[in-house]
C-alpha cells in the first residue's frame, strides 16, 4: 500500500504550536522581524522560524531570552512547569 505524499498528519505538539504562535505574535507586535530576532538571539533564521511554526520546541532558556529582548514578562510566553523551569534556570545562572 503506497503512502500519499500529499497527505501528512500534523504531529506537532499543541503546546509547541501555542508557544510558537505566541512568540510570533509578540515579536511582530513589538516591531521585530524574524531575522532580527534570530540575530539578537544568535540563532539561525530557520531555527527561529521553526520555533514560531511549532516545528521546534522553544526551551525555557530561549523563551527567557526572547522575553528579555522584547521586555515582556516570561509568563506572556510560557506558563506552568515550563515557567518554573525557566525561572529556576535564570536564578541558577545568576548565582553561578
Amino acid at each position: 500500500m503506497a503512502t500519499n505524499p500529499l497527505h501528512t498528519e500534523d504531529v506537532r505538539d499543541p503546546e509547541d504550536i501555542r508557544v510558537g504562535a505566541t512568540i510570533r505574535a509578540l515579536t511582530e507586535a513589538h516591531g521585530w522581524k524574524v531575522g532580527e530576532l534570530a540575530a539578537a538571539l544568535k540563532c539561525s533564521h530557520s531555527y527561529v522560524s521553526n520555533v514560531m511554526a511549532g516545528r521546534k520546541r522553544a526551551n525555557p532558556k530561549l523563551c527567557r531570552q526572547i522575553a528579555d529582548l522584547l521586555r515582556i514578562p516570561l509568563a506572556a510566553i510560557i506558563s506552568g512547569d515550563e515557567y518554573a523551569k525557566a525561572t529556576s534556570l535564570a536564578e541558577s545562572e545568576v548565582s553561578a
